[in-house]
């Protein structure tokens, strides 16, 4: 019992990758602004972060960080011109 417990509470590094010029958000955690690509240090548990860019559409990525696992880096751009 002990060793899921440590388990669950263990963070996990997570990439994100964005263009510079979208301001992100991650739920949960905070504002993480606009970058390249940052590694952020996650508990297991689902998340979702938000890219906003003015005069584009929003982003919004949900995803699930496992025990142990490892995870793809995740993109963050807004593309769509409104």
């Amino acid at each position: 019992m002990r060793e899921l417990v440590t388990l669950a509470s263990t963070p996990i590094a997570v990439q994100l990758k964005s263009d510079q010029l979208t301001q992100v958000t991650l739920y949960r955690v905070g504002t993480l602004g606009a970058f390249a690509a940052k590694e952020v240090e996650l508990r297991p548990g689902t998340y979702t972060v938000i890219g906003s860019r003015d005069g584009y559409r929003d982003v919004r990525r949900t995803f699930t960080v496992r025990p142990g696992g490892n995870l793809a880096p995740i993109d963050v751009v807004c593309v769509e011109p409104i």
